[in-house]
This record gives structure tokens, C-alpha cells and sequence, in this order.
């Protein structure tokens, strides 16, 4: 399948089913209006005035919500936390008719959050929320019967695996052992990894990461999985390793300011959609470099593509 080919059978996207597993955050954007800062009478600093708030789904939320946008069936399965962060990510995700079914919601845990100032433009020092502890065993054992119930209506499953510290989230070493497990039980699902830190402790599946995060050349890590490698390159584009050897994709020229915020899950969401299309590795890893060249021209959102946008970009390349 070419390109070309691809773009016909974009409006089958509403047939394919992805379960998205992960790290789910809440991107809360505050935009603050400079004109009316005013001078806090407790502490004499500026108080900084927030005039509107945008909420969207972040992490593996940012890969739902390309899915959906492209007109992707997407199943949630994660934990959050039992607190207004939780509320506002849960309303975000069925707002865009995402299933949120498979989510768990634990009051042990904080919803991570990652709250994004903004003045005018620029974004000031983020605030975040995340968890320094594991969840508990009863959780644990909850999250992996949601994610078999949920990939039994799959075509494919992206695990999103976002935050350095090890154990302490939604993709942890158990999590990592049981995704090899289906993987081997299930040969014919598409199982891919997104990693920022543990690319390399996935096993059986097809992965993917950006120059920064690889810990291995991608050949070596195609020989451990049999399965294909992406990696993202920037303005350099991907490279794809898989049985056939190395293909380089070239990325989309874009001009203007840009916001690289979330454009590797928005390419991620591309990849998988390819592949559960039936693209090739190559075709499907072009599909992810066109999507990501769409989001990251929306300044101060978390960005996303349709299939019309798709469309558009694809005919200017050809």
C-alpha cells in the first residue's frame, strides 16, 4: 500500500477500534491577560489574572485525542486520581466521544496534570501533578483485566508509557511483562510502545521514540522484538527499521512558528492508524509525520489533524 492507496481508505478510520494504555494526564492551559495583573496586598508580587482555561486530554490522552479527531473507535484504559483533575480529564475525553469505560479511578493516586500558564504566546514555568509511588496491588489487578477486556475489541494497542520515574505510574514493569504476554497470546493485534525512559524493556512488540530517547541503535532493537522500530528525527524526519533493513522518511516542511507539544503522540497516532489500515511500516510511519506537521502549527492547545487536513497536506507533497 502507497500513499496514495492510504488516503483511500482514511474513511475506514470509523471501523478500526484502538485501545490506548497509559499514562493519562490533563493539560490545563490558564491564559492569563497581561492589562489586568494587579499587585497582591498580602505579598506585594504581581497576582496574575486568568481570564479563560482550556482542558484537554495529555500524554496518552494527546494520542486519543488524534485518534478521534482522524474518526478512530478509541478505548481508554489507565488510572487517575479520585479528585477534580480526574473530573475535568474524564469530561475532557468523552467531550471528544472517547470510551472511558476501562479507566480506573483510585483516591490513593493524583490525576497527573500538567498546568500551562500562558501569557499572551509564551508559555511561563509549568506546574505539574504526578505520582512518586506505586499504585496498589488491588488496582494493579484491576488495570490488567481492563486491558484484556479492551483489547478483545481492538485492532491495535498503543501502550504510552510517559513519566521517568520507574513503577511509580499507569506503565510499569508488570505492565511492561503482561503487554509481552499478549503480545505472544495475540500475534495478529498491532501492540506498539511510545517510551520516554524504558523504550528498551519492551518486548515482542513494535516501538517507538525519538533520537534522545533511544537507548540502542533501532536494527538491534528490531533483531530483539521481530518487530518494526520508529524513530522520530524532528526536521530530520523517521527512520524505520524492520525486516527489509532501514527506510528514512522524510518530514513535512512547516513554516511559521510551531509548537512541538505533543507532536510525538500525534505521530504515534498516525503510525498505528496506518498500520491498523493496512499500510506498510514505512507508509504508515508518513502518516505520522503529516499528522504531527498539522498539530504542531496550533499554538498554546494541544493540537490535532483531521482526516481533511490529512488529505490536504498529502496532495501538496505529491
Amino acid at each position: 500500500m502507497n500513499i496514495h492507496e492510504l488516503v483511500k481508505k482514511l474513511n475506514k478510520s470509523e471501523d478500526i477500534v484502538i485501545t490506548v494504555l497509559g499514562d493519562y494526564c490533563l493539560d490545563k492551559y490558564l491564559y492569563i491577560d497581561s492589562e489586568r495583573d494587579e499587585k497582591s496586598l498580602e505579598t506585594g508580587l504581581i497576582a496574575y489574572q486568568v481570564t479563560k482555561k482550556g482542558l484537554y486530554p495529555g500524554a496518552a490522552g494527546t494520542v486519543v485525542n488524534n485518534l478521534r479527531s482522524l474518526e478512530v473507535q478509541t478505548l481508554c484504559v489507565g488510572v487517575i486520581g479520585d479528585d477534580g483533575e480526574g473530573y475535568e480529564l474524564l469530561n475532557a475525553l468523552k467531550k471528544i466521544g472517547a470510551d472511558t469505560s476501562y479507566m480506573i479511578t483510585d483516591g490513593d493516586r493524583c490525576t497527573s496534570t500538567y498546568t500551562k500558564p500562558m501569557r499572551g504566546d509564551i508559555e511561563l514555568n509549568r506546574l505539574d501533578f504526578k505520582n512518586f509511588s506505586p499504585m496498589s496491588k488491588q488496582t494493579a489487578q484491576k488495570l490488567i483485566e481492563n486491558i484484556y477486556s479492551a483489547i478483545k475489541k481492538s485492532n491495535a494497542v498503543i501502550v504510552l508509557d510517559q513519566f521517568l520515574e520507574e513503577n511509580c505510574n499507569t506503565v510499569n514493569s508488570n505492565i511492561r511483562e503482561e503487554i509481552a504476554v499478549i503480545a505472544e497470546k495475540y500475534p495478529d493485534l498491532i501492540i506498539y510502545a511510545d517510551s520516554r525512559a524504558y523504550i528498551n524493556l519492551f518486548k515482542n512488540i513494535m516501538v517507538k521514540c525519538n533520537n534522545h530517547e533511544i537507548k540502542d541503535n533501532g536494527e538491534s532493537m528490531y533483531r530483539k522484538n521481530k518487530k518494526p522500530v520508529f524513530v522520530t528525527m524532528g526536521e530530520e524526519g523517521s527512520i524505520v527499521y524492520d525486516k527489509y533493513g532501514e527506510h528514512k522518511i522524510p518530514s513535512i516542511k512547516v513554516d511559521g512558528p510551531i509548537d512541538i507539544c505533543g507532536a510525538g503522540d500525534a505521530c504515534t497516532s498516525g503510525i498505528v492508524l496506518g498500520m491498523a489500515l493496512g499500510a506498510s511500516p514505512e507508509v504508515a510511519a508518513m502518516l505520522g509525520n503529516i499528522i504531527s506537521s498539522i498539530t504542531i502549527k496550533q499554538i498554546g492547545v494541544t493540537g490535532t489533524a483531521t482526516q481533511e487536513q490529512v488529505i490536504e497536506v498529502i496532495k501538496g507533497i505529491l
